[in-house]
């Protein structure tokens, strides 16, 4: 291979590492778990002391640093260096990396890796070096960015989505209880909940003008202090409310107590202490209505830009809904207002990358959006008002998502959040997809269920590839051992047949001890091939309610010949009270004649073997202890792992199948052992539910 190309190529311990991250990354949850997974890891690689992804936002100037092997005193430091090195950067295919001295007194540098996708910049990834001149190749590095950058962008992509999902969904909830009653004491108290839950506040209020237009009076309150403040009145130019008010512009006040407006009267009357707020003018075309306020973002954190934006959007609708709550020649005005709210619905949905469908009581397709087409195939005119959203899902599947809907398991009654399941194309093409649902009321029945859903099959292929590289590997360790296994006993009875039939014309005993060998070794290659075939494909678990205690006296009635054989005493302890379990009882047997054929072959010199039974709050256990040689702490880790075996005539699998079979019941086995002092080998069952 030519330099060039070596340059353009991984190595393949370059490319182990590369899955190996993969793998990690995609069993990550959120960023912060991303961020826990892979630096490690990357500092193992890299040979770094420190590693760092920090991420950029619009919410200024930083919105995530995750941190890993740097001490708390040095972050500010390289958060700061962070800042000053993105707003320089531009993200391109090649970015080049940023070198950065963290002390004049020390040799060690933050190495910055640009992470964007296409041509937006997303943050960095950062290594602290001793060497920073000792980095891996430059393709390695870029594979790695890449990498992160993905499963970056994968995990802020799903953010924006359930942020988009609980704007629309306030959205569909204010502009639902507009359009069902013009009563004002209503409308006000469902505009107070969806603002408080839009933004994750602690209370809010709607502050109304009086007839002199000389003062507010509080119409509604939603939050601890409502008692206490609901139609209290004072003067429209006092407080922050009243400067939005005079000023008739949306503002956030993200430390009240030290803002020479603040109104702190109330607070001193409720109780309640208002730490930040939003406030928002109500404005009914040239009218001015009143002030919405939303206090105490939950956490104590600050309110947003977006919560401002999100506030102002409800604020524009329940300011017309206020003015003309009991104008009925008013009313026209109120339609138009709700029909733009909903036409920018329709473009919200038209336009997510997303798919977006939405069916009314009876499942027939009302809403069907451009993500929709892309991801099942079909065009909007041939789904909408003509087919049911059940036809979008294999035979069965659309019954089993209704029910996940309405049960409290994936987000709570009436929601559905981020379930994975199964669309069906036009073509009849069965798509993996992630969903989240919703159900939406009005007049307290359902008006309409929404659903957002993404396509999986690339997140798939990619978890395929790498089980499909987990498999090729067991796949060699397999053929490998088992060729070991078969070899041996294959060349004894081939030299021992051999022998025989040159020794035809000897005693007889002589070729009677041969065969007995030739016969043994086959016994030991039909035992070792039964066990391979146990573990290679392992039957579907037939459960029934099990007597665990009666099971274990059969064990020992079986075991009492060789036991007495080895001098093993044994010793039972059951408790009386046990309940079922549920459990393959031919599979259970199996687990636990391995269990005690191993532990009887770690004591060849005689010793004591003991089972017992008891219950661990849900669960039942049975454990089988021995007074044999023990295990080594040097291979503990390695006992469950196929074909690891310190006997000289050993499989391997024994412990291995166990393990399957208990895993495969939803049980766990543990073992604990000591050199010279013998094993325990407990096995947790779940308890049959009454």
């Amino acid at each position: 291979m030519s330099d060039r190309e070596s340059r353009d190529h991984i190595a393949a311990e370059e490319g182990a590492h590369l899955l190996e991250l993969t793998e990690i990354a995609a069993q990550a949850e959120d960023l912060k778990g991303l961020a826990q997974r892979v630096l490690p890891v990357l500092m193992r690689v890299m040979g770094a002391t420190g590693a760092i992804i920090c991420l950029e936002e619009p919410r200024p100037p930083f919105h995530s640093l995750f941190p890993e092997g740097i001490q708390a005193d040095t972050l500010p430091l390289i958060k700061k260096i962070c800042i000053e090195q993105f707003q320089q950067i531009q993200i391109q295919d090649d970015s080049l990396l940023i070198i950065v001295p963290l002390s004049p007194q020390e040799a060690t540098h933050l190495v910055l890796f640009s992470l964007g996708r296409q041509t937006k910049p997303l943050g960095f990834f950062g290594l602290v070096l001793p060497a920073p001149d000792q980095l891996p190749r430059q393709i390695f590095m870029r594979k790695v960015t890449a990498l992160l950058a993905y499963f970056v962008g994968q995990f802020l992509d799903r953010l924006a989505y359930d942020k988009k999902i609980a704007h629309l969904n306030t959205y569909l909830a204010v502009s639902s209880k507009i359009a069902q009653t013009l009563n004002l004491r209503e409308v006000i108290e469902a505009v107070l909940y969806s603002s408080i839950a839009a933004v994750a506040a602690e209370a809010a209020s709607v502050l109304l003008l009086d007839a002199e237009k000389k003062n507010f009076r509080f119409y509604g309150v939603e939050g601890p202090a409502k008692l206490n403040l609901v139609d209290v009145t004072f003067p429209v130019d006092q407080g922050l409310a009243g400067y939005v008010f005079q000023t008739q512009k949306s503002a956030i006040f993200n430390d009240v107590q030290q803002d020479h407006r603040f109104y702190g009267k109330f607070d001193s009357v409720s109780g309640f202490q208002t730490k930040n707020l939003v406030a928002i003018p109500l404005v009914a075309g040239d009218e001015k209505v009143g002030v919405l306020e939303v206090l105490n973002k939950a956490g104590g954190e600050p309110f947003y830009e977006d919560d401002r934006l999100l506030l102002e959007s409800i604020a524009g609708k329940i300011a017309f809904a206020i003015r003309n709550a009991n104008v009925s020649e008013e009313k026209q005005t109120l339609a138009t207002e709700i029909q733009r709210m909903l036409e920018f619905q329709t473009r919200l949905i038209q336009t997510s990358n997303d798919g977006i469908i939405a069916n009314d009581r009876r499942g027939k397709i009302i809403i069907f959006n451009e993500g929709a087409e892309r991801v099942l195939g079909y065009r909007n005119d041939e789904v909408v008002g003509k087919i049911k959203v059940t036809q979008l899902y294999p035979p069965g599947v659309a019954q089993d998502v209704r029910a996940k809907i309405e049960g409290p398991e994936h987000g709570g009654p009436g929601r559905l959040i981020h379930y994975e399941t199964i669309g069906l194309s036009k073509t009849g093409e069965q798509i993996p997809i992630e969903l989240s649902a919703s159900l939406i009321y009005g007049n307290n029945q359902e008006v309409t269920a929404v659903g957002f859903f993404r396509d999986l099959r690339e997140r798939q292929q990619l978890q395929e590839k790498l089980l499909q590289s987990e498999r090729l590997a067991a796949l060699g360790q397999m053929a490998a051992h088992i060729s070991h296994e078969v070899k041996n006993p294959l060349v004894v009875i081939g030299g021992m047949a051999r022998q025989v039939l040159k020794a035809a014309d000897e005693g007889p005993s002589k070729s009677v001890e041969k065969l007995r060998i030739i016969v043994e070794e086959i016994r030991r290659l039909e035992e070792f091939l039964a066990e391979v075939g146990s573990f290679a494909k392992l039957s579907e678990p037939r459960k029934c309610p099990i007597d665990l205690n009666a099971l274990i006296r059969e064990m020992c009635l079986k075991l009492a010949a060789n036991l007495q054989e080895n001098r093993i005493k044994l010793a039972v302890n059951l408790d009386p009270n046990l309940p079922q379990v549920q459990f393959d009882p031919l599979l259970l047997r199996q687990v636990l004649l391995n269990i005690a054929k191993n532990s009887i072959e770690a004591m060849p010199a005689g010793g004591t073997l003991t089972f017992t039974s008891e219950r661990e709050h849900d669960r039942v256990l049975v454990r089988i202890s021995d007074s044999g040689e023990g295990i080594s702490p040097k291979i503990m880790d390695k006992i469950f792992q196929p074909f690891y075996s310190t006997k000289p005539k050993g499989s391997g699998l024994g412990l291995a199948i166990s393990q399957t079979i208990v895993t495969a019941h939803q049980g766990e086995i543990r073992v604990e052992s000591q050199p010279h002092r013998g094993t325990g080998v407990t096995v947790f069952l779940q308890a049959e539910s009454k």
